[in-house]
């Protein structure tokens, strides 16, 4: 089983999601938060903190797992946490990014299971 985990971004009822690139052969040009899969060692936490750097530059802490699940051959966590810094993507796996109310992400073509994950946002109120 591969592990995975994103960063859910938070900032003022907003959501950060990023639009995938074709680099990627899963959900290409569909919006998600950063994440990816763990390095050979890495636990869930090293694995969002790296992945949430390389993707869109921030320094991200995860504070609580706000899901988990199996998709495929991957176990996954949705983190939620702090963070820091100013975005600047990827640009190899990332060709957009944006700040969504949880009306404007709702309507998204979203990736993996991102739509259960507004939707728990939205049911938390923190969307």
């Amino acid at each position: 089983m591969i592990l995975a985990a994103s960063g859910v971004i938070l900032q003022e009822k907003k959501i950060l999601l990023l639009q995938r690139s074709n680099y990627t052969q899963n959900y290409p040009g569909y919006w998600g938060c950063p994440g990816g899969r763990a390095e050979k060692g890495e636990t869930a936490e090293q694995n969002v903190i790296r992945e949430v750097k390389e993707e869109c530059n921030l320094d991200f802490t995860p504070t609580s797992i706000l899901k988990t699940g199996i998709w495929q051959d991957r176990e996954y966590y949705r983190f939620l946490g702090k963070w820091s810094g100013t975005i600047k993507v990827q640009e190899e796996e990332v060709i957009d990014f944006n700040w969504f109310t949880y009306n404007e992400a709702i309507k998204l073509n979203l990736s993996f299971d991102y739509r259960d994950v507004i939707e728990l946002l939205y049911t938390k109120n923190l969307l």
